[in-house]
């Protein structure tokens, strides 16, 4: 293995600490938990004898209306990917673009080709299709009737849909929803981290049918072995108390993406589509590097922004929209100046 730099997450922990205004920032900011009804009590967990990660594989299992065979429990979202694609994409990775860094880094530093298109649809066992939905960083969804075709295309083969998730909370639906479905050639992968701003639990979960699965097990028996017990413990609170952090996430999504609305209407020579994720891909007018204006974006502004570039989309730049409502407000029209000033 060469592991290959992941631009972004190199990005925003080196710079971070110097923004006066990260928005940089995917997931929303660690909850109260207590606050929302979550025990945290270490000593009362050391009183509990339950099988911690039994009990949360039941509980996702439960969530999604499928098997607990078809669950396997991951350290955060980053070892999700790390598995699906040491897993299924020994010979192959398709990673259309835009996409998240790690979706295409980590196959890369696995030693295999990857390619940037799903024209080009190689039909064999071993190859691996990596997908995003909703979309990181343009925060749209998969179109339908695309993401089935491609399903369809390799359902006869050895082939591998994987679809990241971690944004599809996002999207408020009534019950969790998943493409899963079952499928032999679909898995899927979640997480704590960014819809329920859990990062620091490490907690998520991929579905895959059983026979896959047990792949993925063994795969996760040769790097990580088990999971946090105390952190699935409060991860299995958390998702038995769904409807609260869905209402939390709600909430602060309409209450910040007004606020990215007027900056977009009123900033001249950017354009976006705001998806139904708390982030956009902002298209810009000016030739220059899109490392190179965030870098400038930051030393006159205090605003951190993430470039294009690292998503494999030049000539712009990720806006998240998750941080605090004074916070993305003060940024944002630090923003709007920087660029207005350089347009006229």
């Amino acid at each position: 293995m060469r592991p290959a730099r992941d631009e972004l997450f190199d990005w925003i922990l080196s710079l971070g600490p110097t923004a006066n205004y990260n928005l940089t920032s995917s997931g929303l900011t660690e909850p109260d938990l207590r606050g929302m009804g979550v025990d945290t009590s270490f000593e009362r967990f050391a009183t509990e004898n339950d099988n911690h990660e039994r009990v949360f594989t039941e509980e996702v299992a439960k969530l999604y209306r499928v098997e607990p065979d078809n669950v396997i429990i991951t350290n955060g979202g980053s070892e999700a990917i790390f598995l699906a694609y040491s897993v299924f994409g020994t010979r192959g990775a398709v990673v259309p673009l835009p996409n998240y860094p790690p979706m295409f880094t980590i196959p890369s530093s696995l030693g295999v080709k990857v390619l940037s298109t799903v024209k080009s649809r190689p039909r064999y066992r071993g190859t691996i299709f990596g997908l995003t939905d909703p979309n990181n960083p343009t925060g749209r969804s998969l179109d339908d009737l695309e993401a089935e075709a491609l399903i369809d295309s390799v359902r006869r083969t050895e082939a591998t849909v994987y679809i990241n998730e971690t944004y599809n909370e996002f999207t408020f639906p009534v019950k969790p929803q998943t493409r899963f479905g079952g499928a032999d050639n679909v898995i899927t992968s979640n997480t704590m981290t960014k819809f329920f701003g859990l990062g620091r639990l490490r907690v998520g979960w991929i579905l895959a049918e059983k026979r896959r699965a047990r792949q993925l097990l063994y795969g996760k028996w040769a790097v990580s072995g088990h999971d946090s017990e105390y952190s699935l413990w409060i991860a299995t609170q958390v998702l038995r108390k769904r409807a609260r952090f869905v209402e939390r996430a709600r909430q602060i999504r309409l209450s910040n993406v007004g606020h990215i609305h007027r900056f977009l209407e009123e900033t001249p020579g950017i354009s976006s589509e705001v998806g139904v994720a708390p982030f956009c891909l902002v298209r810009y007018r000016e030739r220059t590097d899109s490392v190179a204006l965030a870098r400038r974006v930051l030393e006159e502004t205090g605003v951190l922004i993430a470039p294009g570039d690292f998503f494999g989309a030049p000539g712009t730049f990720r806006l998240c929209f998750t941080a605090d409502e004074r916070t993305l407000r003060r940024g944002l029209a630090e923003l709007s100046d920087f660029i207005s000033k350089r347009s006229s």
